[in-house]
């Protein structure tokens, strides 16, 4: 079997030894409810994106099969009336594949509503954080400093967005990378243009970096919820620039 991603489930769960319906389905009903408990938890990460990997690999899987099965020579049967194609005795499937098929009819749909609760809950925690800019931004914003705030606690990532991707919004915060660098305590003195300016003297080598403080009141997990909603807002802002520029 493959190796369990964080969320504990193989990337081959749907194929691998034992190929059995019961099996399966416990193994998928034990996924789902361990990410239904996590997002109870408000934590959106790595399972919102393993939701998406999860349900595309059975989706790429439900096609090879199909490719497969229409490349072998059947017997003819006969012609399709709408598009006059050939259409061939499907061929019997051994019993295990025939349970795959079984255990991905069974898989996707609760994967795909597990995958639209998934992206509710972020939609939802989404209005629950600000995001906004912190002194003089540059023209360019793809690095610079994410200053998360929970309470009086503001802890400063450093973010890189080598590249900008349009599309695939569940993929969008790959395409951001954090590193973590300090914790400051915010108050009267210690607000966030003044850790800017302390980053600034720190780090010469971004002497006007753009910078964004993403603040929340709610308890949200920082790892697991905070950083991939930071990573989220902050790629949606540089695309923006990035649209208006061109």
């Amino acid at each position: 079997m493959g190796p369990a991603t964080n969320t504990g489930l193989p990337s081959d769960w749907a194929y691998s030894p034992s190929i059995d319906l019961e099996t399966k389905h416990y193994i998928l009903l034990g996924y789902a409810q361990r990410v239904q408990a996590r997002f109870k938890e408000h934590k959106l990460y790595p399972y919102l994106a393993d939701l998406r990997i999860r349900t595309d690999e059975l989706l790429r899987l439900q096609q090879d099969k199909e490719l497969f099965a229409r490349s072998m020579r059947t017997t003819l049967i006969g012609f399709d009336p709408n598009t006059g194609g050939p259409v061939r005795e499907v061929p019997e499937q051994p019993e295990p594949l025939q349970v795959i098929d079984q255990v991905i009819d069974l898989a996707i749909p609760k994967l795909k509503q597990l995958l639209r609760r998934g992206i509710g809950l972020r939609s939802e925690l989404v209005q629950q954080v600000r995001f906004t800019p912190v002194g003089l931004q540059p023209l360019h914003a793809t690095e610079g400093w994410l200053l998360l705030r929970r309470g009086k606690e503001a802890r400063v990532y450093a973010y890189s967005i080598p590249f900008l991707l349009e599309q695939d919004e569940e993929q969008l915060h790959r395409s951001v990378f954090t590193r973590y660098v300090t914790t400051y305590t915010l108050g009267l003195t210690r607000t966030f243009e003044r850790i800017k300016s302390d980053l600034i003297d720190e780090h010469p080598h971004l002497p006007n970096p753009a910078t964004f403080a993403v603040e929340t009141d709610t308890a949200l997990p920082c790892i697991e919820t905070l950083v991939p909603l930071a990573k989220h807002l902050v790629h949606a802002h540089v695309l923006g620039l990035s649209q208006s520029t061109r």
